[in-house]
């Protein structure tokens, strides 16, 4: 193996190290001359191709755009408007039947018939289900039969009352001829008395006065008697005259119980409505104890929808319900073009705590039966004129920051300013804006995001065919 020699010392190693850093540094300067007439070649090439371009554009007759100094923008103005406008506030909601009603089997029986065909419309009394109603017909034959022999023992009893009061009538008579003649007779005794003891009259005439006394008595005591009994005969005839009328009120009721019971054998419509899927089929028993509930039956004209306004909206609400009635207008499943107009009907009386909303329902008209219950809609309320017009501009003026809105305003200078303003309504691609821009100002509409404070900008050309 060849051995190397020792690394050259002194002078002439030092000769040999600045001759390889000249080297190098050639070598880069020579690189970074030849980026140079690289980068300045690029730039004459993109002059060159802008310049055809341009000649290009120009010669095919498109429009020139306006000489336009560096430091300008082109943007697209609209002009601010003042109109009177209507704020309106919508509100997810679900819609409901007025009155949803149960169709039930309020007797036991056999289900004998349907008459209405399920998702049928019917209107108030028709009849829709039948209970076989044999046995209840039967039970209304008794209770006619039980009320009868009810009647007829309460005219018996007011029969024997009758006959006691008249014979309670003769007895009186009866007591009172012979107190007439008690009376007559103890006359008698007092005036012969002195007689007797005077030996005017003997005392076989005087015991005759005394004799005939004791009868009239021994009558006026019978005849009393008489009236007793009489009177107690009568008493007996009331009281049974009472028993018997209170018979009859059982028996009426009964009857007027299996009345009832009849009837409810039809099960009848009872609203106009749309009858649902039914829950039973004919020949099946039903009833308490059995299957009760037959279908169900709800009313679609009117509606309800019912929405939930934030707690924080509420006040506004509150404010136009006290001033009378507030106008919504429903849109089926948020269909604009499927929509009825109603008002609001009810507010709940408290806010719910674990959604902090409120429940509101408004009422409108259904009468081609469009709306079904439980339909998504929209519900947009009609919240009355703002108090001073607003300043209307296109939507895409605006510009959201955070919890804010702006506009870039062009002042007299052509250069532009941001000014804040508060969305008071949106109206088919314009909003309403209060406070910040007036009528007659000119506002940016596009070319927004290239703006800031003092840029200043310029018109652009109108769009061909515009």
């Amino acid at each position: 193996m060849e051995r190397r020699g020792p690394r050259p010392r002194g002078r002439e190693g030092r000769g040999t190290r600045h001759l390889v850093g000249v080297t190098r540094m050639n070598h880069m300067q020579t690189n970074e001359a030849r980026v140079s007439r690289a980068r300045i070649a690029a730039i004459t090439l993109g002059a060159a191709l802008s310049a055809t371009l341009l000649a290009t554009a120009v010669s095919c007759g498109g429009p020139a755009a306006p000489p336009m100094r560096p430091s300008e923008i082109s943007v697209r103005t609209a002009v601010a408007e003042a109109r009177t406008l209507r704020r309106s506030k919508t509100f997810p909601g679900v819609t409901a039947s007025v009155r949803p009603v149960e169709l039930s089997a309020r007797v036991q029986g056999f289900l004998a018939a349907q008459h209405v065909k399920d998702g049928e419309r019917v209107a108030a009394g028709t009849l829709v289900y039948s209970i076989d109603p044999r046995p209840y017909e039967v039970a209304l034959d008794a209770a006619n039969a039980e009320h009868g022999r009810a009647q007829a023992q309460v005219a018996s009893a007011e029969a024997a009352v009758a006959q006691a009061e008249a014979q309670l009538a003769q007895a009186e008579a009866q007591v009172s001829g012979a107190r007439a003649g008690r009376d007559l007779a103890a006359r008698d005794v007092d005036r012969n008395r002195p007689l007797v003891e005077s030996g005017a009259i003997s005392r076989q005439a005087f015991d005759q006065y005394e004799s005939r006394l004791a009868e009239a008595e021994s009558q006026l005591a019978t005849a009393e008697a008489a009236v007793r009994t009489a009177a107690a005969q009568r008493d007996r005839a009331k009281s049974d005259t009472v028993v018997a009328e209170a018979a009859v009120a059982s028996a009426v009721a009964q009857r007027e119980n299996a009345e009832l019971n009849l009837s409810y054998c039809a099960v009848a419509a009872p609203m106009d409505g749309l009858l649902g899927k039914s829950l039973v089929s004919e020949g099946q028993m039903v009833g308490p104890g059995y299957t009760v509930a037959l279908n169900t039956l709800v009313q679609t004209d009117p509606m309800w929808v019912q929405f939930s306004p934030s707690a924080t909206e509420w006040p506004a609400l509150a404010a136009l319900l006290a001033q009378g009635a507030v106008e919504a207008t429903v849109a089926y499943g948020g269909n604009a073009s499927i929509s009825a107009k109603g008002s609001i009907v009810f507010a709940a009386n408290a806010v719910d705590p674990s959604t902090s909303t409120i429940m509101m329902r408004a009422e409108f008209p259904n009468p081609a039966g469009t709306f079904r219950a439980g339909t998504y809609a929209l519900v947009t309320v009609d919240l009355g004129e703002l108090k001073a017009p607003a300043v209307l501009v296109p939507v895409e003026a605006l510009v959201p920051q955070e919890s804010e809105f702006f506009v870039w305003r062009v002042k007299s200078d052509a250069t532009v300013e941001r000014v804040k303003v508060e969305v008071a309504v949106r109206d088919e691609g314009f909003v309403g804006i209060v406070g910040g821009v007036a009528a007659g100002d000119r506002i940016v509409t596009a070319g927004v995001q290239k703006l800031s404070v003092g840029s200043k900008v310029v018109e652009a050309p109108a769009r061909s065919g515009n």
